[in-house]
């Protein structure tokens, strides 16, 4: 892997990566690739370091900050979430509504050791993802998803709240729909790729990326599996 190959977006503060699936966005002591690391390697004098997090199987848009200043700034826009819109691209099972809004709350169950739906009194936490259809095939959904809230495996686990799970999702998807893309088109891991970040307006030094919009590109694998989803 090399990082220049992903670069979307490169000044003195950030770098903007197009994080490939299946790659680990942050070490975890094991001794698999980490786009930390190689980011690192990359600008081995800075003070390099993600802003935001993707998981493992999720593609797309990663920032990293480039020195101190940088990291603080874009982090607390990433945390007060009003100067930044995220957009997702997700495949889901069944058809839904052109558009829509999900409020579930969310909180991990530790017991399952995975993020569930549960109210608000039980220590969830408010979250809300709005989405619109892009495309609708015989049995899926293309869906253009914007989190309002940025909680831990939010699309996943809202998504099949609704019961539209994820494609490739082994973690809340359904394990049917996951063993068919396996057997047809060799795909695992859940279909979601960080296509687009929009900024508001921003105070500070960071205040130069105000409106500007930054774009990653959908694998190639994603790419043949809608062709193929259009052509049945």
């Amino acid at each position: 892997m090399n990082v220049k190959d992903l670069i979307i977006f490169e000044d003195e503060n950030i770098l903007i990566l197009n994080k490939p699936r299946g790659i680990l966005l942050q070490q975890d002591g094991s001794n698999n690739e980490f786009l930390d690391i190689k980011a690192k390697e990359y600008l081995p004098n800075n003070h390099v370091g993600p802003i935001h997090r993707l998981d493992k199987n999720t593609s797309g848009l990663v920032i990293f900050g480039k020195n101190e200043v940088a990291l603080k700034e874009m982090s607390a826009l990433f945390t007060n979430k009003g100067n930044i819109e995220k957009h997702y691209l997700t495949l889901v099972h069944g058809h839904l509504e052109n558009e829509g809004e999900i409020i579930a709350p969310i909180r991990k169950n530790f017991q399952l050791k995975k993020m569930v739906v549960a109210p608000i009194k039980s220590g969830a936490k408010e979250a809300i993802t709005q989405y619109k259809v892009i495309e609708k095939y015989t049995d899926y959904s293309l869906l253009d998803v914007n989190l309002i809230t940025g909680r831990t495996h939010q699309i996943r686990v809202h998504m099949s709240y609704i019961r539209h799970h994820v494609v490739g999702d082994e973690k809340y998807g359904d394990y049917k729909i996951n063993n068919l893309f396996k057997k047809q088109y060799a795909f695992e891991g859940q279909f979601l790729h960080s296509f687009s970040l929009k900024f508001g307006e921003i105070r500070g030094k960071m205040s130069y990326l105000s409106n500007r919009i930054f774009k990653a590109d959908m694998p190639e694998e994603m790419k043949k599996i809608l062709e193929n989803l259009t052509n049945l």
